[in-house]
């Protein structure tokens, strides 16, 4: 599983963020850049069926200190 998730990302990263650095948005190629390296990340965690702690704990304390 982790090598098709390495290979969609390879085919990913060579259209999307390429095309952007060849049309000269270089602001653009490094906001997708540093977003799909975030996915990336989420990706292999999900694929290798590691736990990703869930925010919403936090989220929901916030919300009862603004309360």
């Amino acid at each position: 599983m982790v090598v098709i998730v390495i290979l969609v990302y390879v085919v990913i990263v060579l259209f999307d963020p390429y095309g952007l650095l060849k049309q000269g948005m270089k602001r653009d190629f490094w906001v997708c850049s540093a977003l799909c390296l975030v996915s990336f990340g989420i990706a292999i965690e999900l694929s290798m069926k590691w736990s990703i702690p869930s925010p919403s704990p936090l989220i929901a304390n916030w919300i009862k200190k603004l309360f």
